[in-house]
């Protein structure tokens, strides 16, 4: 899942994992490859070390804004898994 390194940068979000702050990329997601179930207007994905928040859609509207702020709960968790252990 290369989109995680090379899609276009919009910001970090930071997420306090125990007594860590880590930052988190937020990118671009590429074109939704052709489904039938409709892709989350933010989502929490991770390819080895590398980890982001992918967007979909206008990253400014309250939609997108609220995906992000789910994405970085599962971000959260899934971290906490990994680094606190």
């Amino acid at each position: 899942m290369h989109a995680l390194t090379e899609a276009e940068l919009l910001g970090f979000v930071e997420l306090q994992v125990g007594s860590l702050a880590v930052q988190v990329p937020i990118r671009a997601a590429g074109p939704a490859p052709d489904a039938t179930a409709p892709l989350p207007l933010a989502s929490f994905a991770t390819d080895g070390d590398a980890c982001a928040i992918l967007v979909r859609g206008d990253a400014s509207s309250a939609l997108v804004e609220r995906a992000v702020r789910e994405a970085a709960q599962e971000a959260v968790r899934h971290l906490s898994r990994k680094l606190l252990n």
